[in-house]
């Protein structure tokens, strides 16, 4: 049996269907800006925390490395000679090499350079604002206010006294 239309009062909710699923489309929109903002800084954050800490391991090793030194203290020539100490035959001051969260080219940190030529530091090469701007932990407060994470320098330099060396930890 077939059903004529003709004649009929017109249906007063056309559209509205489609009215419903373009504003639950915008809502979904909305929420998956924010939660991809919130992944962002999230992970922005991880890797933060990641770079603290790969920074003072790599720190705490050159100090290990400079201060294994016998009788003449150094920096190590490469990263490398922190995993295998060339100056001895079985002497490790860092386990493996760490990659730089924030660095891009297969995570290489920026060298800092001893006037020995040697490393006595390392830095990232990222000029990301970071996102942790002050209450830094005593040994990271040279890092508050930073504008870029380049500027996270972790670099071991040994305490003069009296114009010597020491083997006390600088920061």
């Amino acid at each position: 049996m077939l059903i004529s239309t003709v004649g009929n009062p017109k249906n007063s909710q056309n559209g509205f269907t489609y009215v419903m699923i373009l504003v639950a489309v915008i809502v979904m929109g909305m929420f998956a800006e924010v939660a991809t903002t919130f992944t962002s800084r999230a992970k922005q954050m991880d890797n933060e925390a990641e770079l603290l800490f790969r920074g003072m391991a790599y720190r705490d090793a050159i100090r290990s490395y400079y201060e294994s030194g016998k009788p003449i203290k150094s920096y190590p020539k490469s990263l490398n000679d922190l995993i295998k100490d060339p100056r001895y035959i079985h002497k490790s001051h860092l386990r493996a090499l760490y990659s730089d969260p924030f660095g891009k080219n297969d995570g290489e940190w920026r060298l800092i350079r001893a006037n020995d030529g040697g490393i006595s530091g390392v830095s990232s090469q990222s000029k990301l604002i970071p996102l942790k701007t002050g209450n830094f932990r005593p040994e990271y407060e040279k890092f508050e206010n930073s504008t870029a994470y380049a500027d996270w320098i972790f670099e071991y330099v040994p305490k003069l006294v009296s114009g010597v060396p020491t083997a006390q930890h600088p920061i």
